[in-house]
């Protein structure tokens, strides 16, 4: 479906009173700058709400998924419609990810050394327990994974290179907090408390059981917590130099397997994979991921 001239023009109107606040000029001062970049925080914020996934969305799903007014809303992705990083779906109304958005995650993974270098190590893991690998980083209270292999039969978990998962959910996340030096993951956990509103306690609670079986046996559980009928293990490790702190996991649809497999076959070996992962790694600027 084309676009009518009224729904252009009003989206190019739309973008022309908000563009100002993205790209300031110098000379507009600092409390225009400062505003600016507020205005630029929000819109990344906006984008994030994708999740890594092509889905459009709503108005109404985007107030949500963001706390903004409906305002706010508005005038945001009318601009990153203007600027290609959003595109109107062909109802009109949904809003999905843009050519311009697409391009960053392509230009990311065709810029890091990371997915040619771990992938066969990944995927000989995927192949030998016929289940998915996925190493992530930290993208504020989530997890993004910057490679994802699947197994030859495994069913989909929906998700993959680009798609993030809640640290306070996932075990990848748990992982990765539990890594973390004791100021930075009273941080983390702190944000996650907030954010999780009045279960923040309960919530709190399952990650720092997690950090107990982190601390006995270097590595921890998580079953139907983010997708139901899912499972994950996961370890925490850090790669390239200076080492950057990140998270392994594997998972699969199904139940939980029996403790004493995972206990002595999966675990040792998605320890053995982020050893190597380490060793693949060590001299790789961390940098450049």
């Amino acid at each position: 479906m084309r676009r009518s001239e009224p729904a252009r023009a009003r989206d190019a109107r739309a973008a022309d009173a908000a563009l100002p606040d993205i790209v300031r000029d110098d000379a507009a001062g600092v409390a225009e700058a400062s505003s600016g970049t507020h205005t630029l925080e929000r819109a990344l914020q906006l984008l994030k709400v994708f999740h890594g996934s092509a889905k459009p969305l709503t108005h109404a799903e985007l107030v949500r998924r963001t706390g903004y007014s409906k305002a706010s809303v508005s005038r945001l992705t009318a601009t990153l419609v203007a600027l290609g990083y959003l595109d109107r779906a062909p109802d009109g109304v949904r809003v999905q990810i843009g050519v311009r958005g697409l391009r960053l995650g392509h230009k990311y993974l065709a810029n890091s050394p990371i997915p040619g270098i771990v992938r066969g190590i990944m995927q000989d893991f995927a192949d030998r327990f016929d289940m998915s690998v996925g190493l992530a980083m930290p993208d504020q209270l989530d997890m993004i994974y910057i490679q994802y292999c699947n197994g030859r039969k495994i069913a989909t978990l929906r998700l993959g290179v680009g798609r993030t998962v809640p640290m306070a959910l996932s075990s990848i996340g748990r992982a990765y907090v539990w890594s973390q030096p004791p100021e930075e993951r009273q941080r983390l956990l702190f944000g996650i408390w907030k954010k999780s509103g009045e279960h923040g306690p309960q919530v709190v609670a399952r990650m720092e059981r997690a950090f107990g079986d982190l601390d006995t046996h270097g590595y921890c559980l998580a079953a139907g917590e983010y997708q139901r009928d899912t499972f994950a293990i996961s370890v925490p490790l850090a790669l390239g130099n200076p080492p950057r702190p990140m998270g392994l996991n594997c998972s699969a649809v199904g139940p939980l397997p029996d403790r004493v497999m995972i206990r002595d076959e999966l675990a040792p070996a998605l320890m053995k994979t982020a050893w190597l992962l380490t060793l693949e790694l060590e001299g790789v600027d961390s940098s450049l991921f």
